[in-house]
Protein backbone atom coordinates (compact mmCIF):
# COMPACT_ATOMS: atom_id res chain seq x y z
CA UNK A 1 0.00 0.00 0.00
CA UNK A 2 2.84 2.40 0.82
CA UNK A 3 4.40 1.63 -2.58
CA UNK A 4 1.14 2.52 -4.33
CA UNK A 5 0.86 5.82 -2.48
CA UNK A 6 4.51 6.70 -3.15
CA UNK A 7 4.11 5.73 -6.82
CA UNK A 8 1.18 8.15 -7.12
CA UNK A 9 3.00 10.86 -5.18
CA UNK A 10 5.91 10.62 -7.63
CA UNK A 11 3.54 10.63 -10.62
CA UNK A 12 4.69 7.27 -11.98
CA UNK A 13 1.47 5.28 -12.29
CA UNK A 14 3.39 2.00 -12.38
CA UNK A 15 1.93 0.28 -9.28
CA UNK A 16 -1.59 -1.14 -9.66
CA UNK A 17 -4.34 0.46 -7.58
CA UNK A 18 -4.10 -0.74 -4.00
CA UNK A 19 -6.52 -0.16 -1.13
CA UNK A 20 -6.66 -1.06 2.56
CA UNK A 21 -9.60 -3.23 3.54
CA UNK A 22 -10.65 -5.52 6.35
CA UNK A 23 -10.98 -9.20 5.50
CA UNK A 24 -11.69 -12.00 7.98
CA UNK A 25 -11.23 -9.57 10.87
CA UNK A 26 -7.77 -8.55 9.64
CA UNK A 27 -6.63 -5.41 7.89
CA UNK A 28 -4.74 -5.86 4.64
CA UNK A 29 -3.77 -4.29 1.35
CA UNK A 30 -5.60 -5.42 -1.76
CA UNK A 31 -4.25 -4.70 -5.23
CA UNK A 32 -6.28 -4.50 -8.39
CA UNK A 33 -5.44 -7.20 -10.89
CA UNK A 34 -4.17 -6.10 -14.25
CA UNK A 35 -7.12 -6.39 -16.65
CA UNK A 36 -5.09 -6.35 -19.85
CA UNK A 37 -2.09 -8.37 -18.68
CA UNK A 38 0.03 -9.73 -21.48
CA UNK A 39 2.79 -11.50 -19.52
CA UNK A 40 5.32 -11.14 -16.75
CA UNK A 41 8.88 -10.04 -17.32
CA UNK A 42 9.88 -13.63 -16.51
CA UNK A 43 7.65 -14.93 -19.31
CA UNK A 44 9.02 -12.29 -21.69
CA UNK A 45 12.57 -13.37 -20.88
CA UNK A 46 11.74 -17.07 -21.26
CA UNK A 47 10.15 -16.56 -24.68
CA UNK A 48 12.81 -14.11 -25.86
CA UNK A 49 10.15 -11.62 -26.87
CA UNK A 50 11.38 -8.08 -27.47
CA UNK A 51 9.38 -4.99 -26.66
CA UNK A 52 8.06 -3.25 -29.79
CA UNK A 53 9.79 0.00 -28.74
CA UNK A 54 13.11 -0.81 -27.08
CA UNK A 55 13.81 2.78 -25.98
CA UNK A 56 10.41 3.20 -24.32
CA UNK A 57 10.82 -0.19 -22.67
CA UNK A 58 14.30 0.61 -21.33
CA UNK A 59 13.04 3.89 -19.89
CA UNK A 60 10.35 2.05 -17.96
CA UNK A 61 12.95 -0.38 -16.66
CA UNK A 62 15.05 2.61 -15.55
CA UNK A 63 12.12 3.88 -13.50
CA UNK A 64 11.72 0.47 -11.84
CA UNK A 65 15.41 0.45 -10.91
CA UNK A 66 15.23 3.97 -9.45
CA UNK A 67 12.01 3.22 -7.55
CA UNK A 68 13.43 -0.02 -6.13
CA UNK A 69 16.52 1.83 -4.87
CA UNK A 70 14.30 4.50 -3.34
CA UNK A 71 12.17 2.01 -1.42
CA UNK A 72 15.08 -0.39 -0.76
CA UNK A 73 13.26 -3.25 -2.46
CA UNK A 74 15.56 -6.25 -2.27
CA UNK A 75 13.06 -8.76 -3.63
CA UNK A 76 12.38 -7.54 -7.18
CA UNK A 77 12.01 -10.49 -9.51
CA UNK A 78 10.90 -10.80 -13.13
CA UNK A 79 7.78 -12.58 -11.88
CA UNK A 80 6.49 -9.48 -10.12
CA UNK A 81 6.91 -7.16 -13.07
CA UNK A 82 3.77 -7.33 -15.17
CA UNK A 83 3.46 -6.24 -18.79
CA UNK A 84 0.14 -5.12 -20.19
CA UNK A 85 -1.02 -5.33 -23.79
CA UNK A 86 0.21 -1.75 -24.40
CA UNK A 87 3.68 -2.81 -23.22
CA UNK A 88 3.42 -0.78 -20.03
CA UNK A 89 5.42 -2.21 -17.16
CA UNK A 90 3.73 -2.61 -13.76
CA UNK A 91 5.48 -3.18 -10.43
CA UNK A 92 3.91 -5.55 -7.89
CA UNK A 93 4.96 -7.17 -4.61
CA UNK A 94 6.68 -4.62 -2.40
CA UNK A 95 6.53 -6.73 0.76
CA UNK A 96 10.31 -6.67 1.24
CA UNK A 97 10.80 -2.93 0.91
CA UNK A 98 10.85 0.31 2.91
CA UNK A 99 13.81 -0.51 5.10
CA UNK A 100 15.24 2.05 7.53
CA UNK A 101 18.64 2.18 5.83
CA UNK A 102 19.63 5.59 4.44
CA UNK A 103 22.20 4.15 2.03
CA UNK A 104 21.17 2.84 -1.34
CA UNK A 105 21.05 -0.89 -1.70
CA UNK A 106 23.23 -0.78 -4.81
CA UNK A 107 24.04 2.60 -6.39
CA UNK A 108 25.46 0.74 -9.39
CA UNK A 109 21.88 -0.27 -10.23
CA UNK A 110 20.87 3.35 -10.79
CA UNK A 111 20.65 3.99 -14.54
CA UNK A 112 22.56 6.80 -16.23
CA UNK A 113 19.27 8.44 -17.23
CA UNK A 114 16.23 9.56 -15.27
CA UNK A 115 12.83 10.95 -16.20
CA UNK A 116 12.79 14.72 -15.68
CA UNK A 117 9.44 14.60 -13.83
CA UNK A 118 10.65 11.86 -11.50
CA UNK A 119 13.76 13.81 -10.50
CA UNK A 120 11.63 16.91 -9.88
CA UNK A 121 9.19 14.86 -7.77
CA UNK A 122 12.07 13.39 -5.76
CA UNK A 123 13.35 16.89 -5.07
CA UNK A 124 9.89 17.90 -3.72
CA UNK A 125 9.47 14.80 -1.56
CA UNK A 126 9.60 15.73 2.12
CA UNK A 127 8.82 14.34 5.56
CA UNK A 128 5.46 16.13 6.12
CA UNK A 129 4.17 14.93 2.75
CA UNK A 130 5.25 11.36 3.41
CA UNK A 131 3.68 11.41 6.87
CA UNK A 132 0.41 12.64 5.39
CA UNK A 133 0.35 10.50 2.24
CA UNK A 134 1.71 7.30 3.78
CA UNK A 135 -1.18 7.47 6.24
CA UNK A 136 0.60 5.72 9.08
CA UNK A 137 1.83 2.93 6.82
CA UNK A 138 5.50 3.81 7.32
CA UNK A 139 7.34 4.25 10.58
CA UNK A 140 9.42 7.36 11.20
CA UNK A 141 12.54 5.24 10.65
CA UNK A 142 11.25 4.06 7.27
CA UNK A 143 10.44 7.64 6.26
CA UNK A 144 13.90 8.83 7.32
CA UNK A 145 15.50 5.94 5.43
CA UNK A 146 13.49 6.73 2.31
CA UNK A 147 14.46 10.41 2.47
CA UNK A 148 18.12 9.50 2.96
CA UNK A 149 18.01 7.28 -0.12
CA UNK A 150 16.15 10.01 -2.00
CA UNK A 151 19.01 12.40 -1.18
CA UNK A 152 21.54 9.93 -2.57
CA UNK A 153 19.53 9.36 -5.75
CA UNK A 154 19.16 13.12 -6.34
CA UNK A 155 22.89 13.61 -5.68
CA UNK A 156 23.68 10.82 -8.16
CA UNK A 157 21.73 12.54 -10.92
CA UNK A 158 23.06 15.97 -9.98
CA UNK A 159 26.60 14.61 -10.46
CA UNK A 160 25.68 13.12 -13.83
CA UNK A 161 24.02 16.37 -14.95
CA UNK A 162 27.09 18.37 -13.87
CA UNK A 163 29.38 16.01 -15.80
CA UNK A 164 27.33 15.39 -18.95
CA UNK A 165 24.64 18.06 -19.11
CA UNK A 166 20.93 17.86 -18.45
CA UNK A 167 20.07 16.86 -22.03
CA UNK A 168 22.27 13.76 -21.77
CA UNK A 169 20.82 12.62 -18.42
CA UNK A 170 17.16 13.63 -18.23
CA UNK A 171 14.35 12.61 -20.55
CA UNK A 172 10.61 13.04 -20.75
CA UNK A 173 8.54 9.96 -20.02
CA UNK A 174 4.92 9.94 -21.24
CA UNK A 175 2.36 10.44 -18.50
CA UNK A 176 0.57 7.19 -17.61
CA UNK A 177 -3.10 7.09 -16.85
Amino acid sequence: MAAYRLDRLLGLGMVPVTVIRDYNAQRGAFSWGLDNRLMTERERNETGQDAPDAEAWNRQVHVVRIFDQLIFNFDRSPGNLLIDKSWKLWMTDHTHAFKVFKDLRDEEQLPQNCPRRLLAALRRLDEPTLKTRAGGLLSMGQIEGLLGRRDRIVAHYDRLIAAHGEAAVLYDLPVRR
